[in-house]
């Protein structure tokens, strides 16, 4: 809640407030050339801060009895006529968003439905020659197998004169590491 002291102090301040030379053109009630105290000359006022406990003041300024003018006669009313030509931009334009709207709503269907026909008859074509490669590569290896097993690598041998060594020579190495004679050379230089 405000404090008395507060209020007191407000009531005060309303009081010392003075005119502005814009408040006195106006020619609003109570902006005369010399202003009585604010409490006198709002009529329509309310404390918001005694009423809702706040700071704030709230006020209407009433015109004067002098400076209300006399409202001006409204125009004569009449009859307008309603428009003859019709809006050909709005009928196209409608006709033109209707048409956009049909199309979308049966070619984009149609296009999604032929895009996944497409997709299905190529994954099974991809199925199929998936199919007859791995019966290639099953047929490859098991001729692999065929050639490479011992029996006939011994026959293919034989047929073509090769047969087992009629003696065996091996080679000895001297102890130590190697060594080169001559330079090194890097081949191709």
């Amino acid at each position: 809640m405000t404090s008395i002291a507060r209020l007191a102090w407000m009531a005060d301040w309303e009081e010392s407030v003075r005119a502005s030379s814009a408040s006195r053109r106006s020619g609003t009630k109570g902006f005369g050339e010399t202003r009585p105290t604010a409490r006198t000359q709002v009529t329509a006022r309310m404390d918001s801060s005694r009423y809702y406990g706040r700071e704030a003041t709230a006020r209407v300024l009433q015109p004067s009895r002098d400076t209300v003018v006399a409202p001006r006669p409204l125009p004569r009313l009449r009859l307008v006529a309603r428009r003859q030509q019709p809006r050909w931009g709005l009928i196209v334009m409608a006709l033109a968003m209707i048409g956009a709207l049909v199309a979308a709503c049966i070619i984009a269907p149609m296009l999604i439905h032929s895009a996944s026909t497409d997709l299905e008859s190529t994954i099974g074509r991809l199925e199929s020659e998936q199919k007859e490669l791995a019966a290639a590569n099953s047929a490859l290896s098991a001729q692999i197998s065929a050639l490479s097993s011992p029996e006939r690598v011994a026959e293919q041998a034989t047929r073509l004169g090769l047969g087992p060594a009629v003696y065996v020579h091996y080679v000895e190495a001297e102890p130590g590491p190697p060594v080169a004679e001559g330079e090194p050379t890097i081949s191709g230089r």
